[in-house]
């Protein structure tokens, strides 16, 4: 039993002395280890941290980067944007300046082939005129010549001397000297009148070969107005079947166009609602002043009315409808009376040539279907460097400048008003009185659209919008 039990305690001393070496030994290698593993730690974490920071770095670059090329792009495709649209414009423009045109040539061809029916209605004329002096002087000669070979046999026989003296009185003698002074005269008057009737005839005939060149020429010109207005129509055309295919731009364009024509319409309105309260004040205070005179002159009876009170008490009831009297009074010698008075002879609002590119009111669009613009005036395509001119006597009630349209004028001609806007640079001032005819302003020349130069010009009564087709001529 001993023996067995000190082997089983050895067993275990021996044991308990393993586990005690195992545990020296490990205890003995920690200390590295852990330093070995904290410096793998923080190597790691540097590699990590240097990796976020280049990544960060790279992410910051390449933002930038993108930032960059997208600004880029955003700056190609606003100008790209811009350009279009200003191409869109000059074409519209120049679609409505041909529209112009072909409005005029339309026109001219009708005028044309009316001056040909009224020459084909003189030459006919002319050629019944001749026959009618033709037959005249066909019968003048037949009758002169029947009344000479009545004479004939008498002429043969005796001579004028013995025709008087073989008379057998006197009395007698002194007739037969007065009938061949009668004679003497009518043959003389029949042979004129032969004389002018083939005057007339010649006259007549060169009149007729004169009306039939100018018709010749008429014919010449209405075809070869024809001709080119059919070429403007096609093209026309062409630029309406291309301009078709920018819907979206163009009813951009559009929707810009007006706001900006709304935006002055507000502002005109504006400025005229302000003009007609001014206007009202000022009359009722001078309404006010009179009264208060009338009253001071009624109390003082003694001192009677002078000369001098009548004139101011004139000048005051005048001052009181100044805007209708001024546009009377300083009227040109061409347009008399009132505004109203010379609708439809009213000066145009420029001198020489110009075409109308866009009429008064609502019109369709010129390439989007089903759509109609509206315009409160008429716009006046002219050459570059033409004069604005006041249409009638007025006074310059305001100057101001508007988006799309720069410089405007208005003046005011008693109740009307005539507008004109897109003006470059502006000759008279605010308060001016203008005469018919005067020059107020230079017309934009739109340095985008190859010059192109254009008028907006307006006619309102207060704030009622007029066609100024109907008043200017």
């Amino acid at each position: 039993m001993l023996p067995s039990s000190r082997s089983e305690n050895l067993l275990k001393l021996c044991r308990s002395l393993v586990v005690l070496l195992l545990v020296a030994i490990i205890g003995a290698g920690s200390p590295a280890d852990a330093q070995t593993r904290r410096k793998s730690t923080k190597t790691t974490t540097a590699r990590k941290t240097a990796t976020k920071q280049k990544t960060a770095t790279r992410t910051l670059e390449s933002v930038r980067k993108d930032k960059s090329t997208t600004e880029k792009k955003i700056s190609e495709t606003a100008t790209k944007l811009n350009t279009n649209t200003k191409e869109l414009q000059r074409q519209i423009n120049r679609l409505n300046s041909l529209n112009g045109d072909i409005e005029a040539n339309r026109n001219k061809v009708r005028d044309l082939r009316s001056h040909i029916d009224s020459l084909g209605t003189a030459i006919n004329a002319t050629a019944d005129s001749i026959k009618i002096l033709e037959d005249d002087l066909e019968a003048m000669r037949l009758a002169y010549a029947k009344a000479l070979r009545k004479l004939q046999p008498h002429a043969a026989s005796t001579g004028e001397l013995s025709f008087i003296f073989s008379a057998k009185s006197f009395s007698e003698a002194y007739s037969r000297i007065r009938y061949l002074r009668r004679f003497s005269a009518w043959r003389e008057r029949r042979a004129e009148n032969i004389r002018r009737g083939i005057d007339r005839i010649a006259a007549q005939r060169a009149r007729l070969t004169s009306l039939r060149h100018s018709q010749d020429q008429a014919y010449r010109k209405a075809e070869e107005t024809q001709t080119t207005l059919s070429l403007q129509q096609a093209e026309s055309e062409k630029m309406v079947t291309s301009l078709r295919k920018e819907d979206s731009a163009l009813r951009a364009m559009l929707k810009e166009q007006k706001r900006k024509s709304a935006a002055l319409d507000r502002e005109l309105d504006r400025l005229i609602a302000a003009e007609q309260a001014r206007i009202a004040r000022e009359e009722a205070e001078k309404a006010r002043r009179e009264k208060e005179k009338n009253k001071t002159k009624g109390s003082s009876g003694s001192k009677g009315t002078t000369a001098s009170d009548t004139g101011r008490s004139a000048k005051d009831v005048a001052s009181a409808n100044a805007p209708t009297r001024t546009a009377a009074s300083t009227s040109a010698s061409a347009l008399t009376g009132s505004f109203e008075a010379n609708k439809g002879r009213l000066l145009f609002p420029v001198a020489g040539s110009y075409k109308i590119v866009r009429r008064f009111g609502r019109q369709p669009h010129p390439t989007l279907r089903h759509v109609e613009t509206e315009n409160s005036g008429i716009d006046i395509e002219v050459s570059p460097g033409t004069q604005a001119r006041s249409i009638f006597a007025g006074k310059v009630s305001a100057i101001f400048r508007q988006d799309g349209f720069n410089s405007i004028v208005m003046i005011r001609h008693g109740r009307y008003i005539s507008i004109y806007a897109n003006l470059s640079a502006v000759t008279v001032k605010q308060g001016d009185s203008v005469k018919a005819g005067q020059n107020i302003g230079t017309v934009f020349s739109d340095p985008d659209d190859s010059n192109r130069t254009t008028l907006h010009f307006e006619i309102r009564n207060e704030r009622q919008k007029l066609n100024p087709s109907q008043w200017v001529r």
